[in-house]
């Protein structure tokens, strides 16, 4: 039997892998393996530090939905409202609140910040970010050893009917280009292509070699 709940303070951890696994897809690898490799922190513990400082502007606790399976949890995504001043993934405000949790110096504090900034940029709002829905589904996985059961589809049908019921007009979702097991799942709840960046875009301005992202929208009847 399946059910959706709010996540609460006690799922952080279970958050905090499934923002991890929805990051992987089509590299293997975590964006935040990245930006925090320097700082000798453990990934999924700065992902935890991120949403205990409510730092997240991707989905903090609050926004999460988590798919229970007859009690256990197997999978969990984000519905929020975007944010219309940072587009980013992170609140920078809150950025000493995530260091004091993990006992970060200054000097790591502020390596970490420039590496943010050459990741995701100094501006606030990347156009490539820009929100294009009223309500945004984020960081949507499900747990490596409960996939390939349709888990996913019936996660973002039932998170979906959440977006519904808050009165939303439109739903958005964004894709890395490659990710096909995502984009097959969300095409089969009813998201369609709205907006594409592809690797010439990131080349030219970023001189970054990526293949680009595919924003879906998704229109509540």
């Amino acid at each position: 039997m399946l059910n959706l709940r709010h996540a609460t303070v006690g799922d952080i951890p279970l958050l905090a892998q499934v923002e991890y696994e929805a990051t992987l897809p089509p590299f293997n690898q975590c964006f935040w393996d990245e930006l925090v490799e320097h700082t000798q922190t453990p990934t999924l513990k700065f992902i935890e530090a991120m949403l205990k400082a409510d730092a997240s502007l991707w989905g903090n606790v609050n926004d999460f939905w988590v798919l229970e399976e007859n009690d256990v949890p197997v999978a969990a995504a984000a519905g929020y409202v975007p944010d219309l001043d940072d587009y980013r993934p992170l609140r920078l405000s809150k950025l000493d609140a995530i260091a004091q949790i993990l006992g970060w110096s200054a000097q790591t504090t502020e390596m970490f910040r420039d590496r943010y900034f050459q990741f995701w940029s100094d501006h606030p709002k990347p156009p490539f970010l820009a929100p294009y829905a009223p309500w945004v589904i984020e960081t949507v996985a499900v747990l490596p050893d409960k996939r390939g059961r349709g888990l996913g589809k019936a996660l973002i049908e039932r998170i979906l009917e959440q977006g519904r019921a808050q009165g939303h007009s439109h739903a958005g979702i964004m894709v890395i280009n490659g990710n096909e097991r995502a984009r097959h799942t969300y095409e089969a709840v009813g998201f369609q292509p709205y907006q594409a960046f592809y690797s010439q875009y990131f080349q030219q301005l970023f001189q970054l070699d990526f293949p680009g992202i595919t924003k879906f929208c998704f229109a509540f009847n």
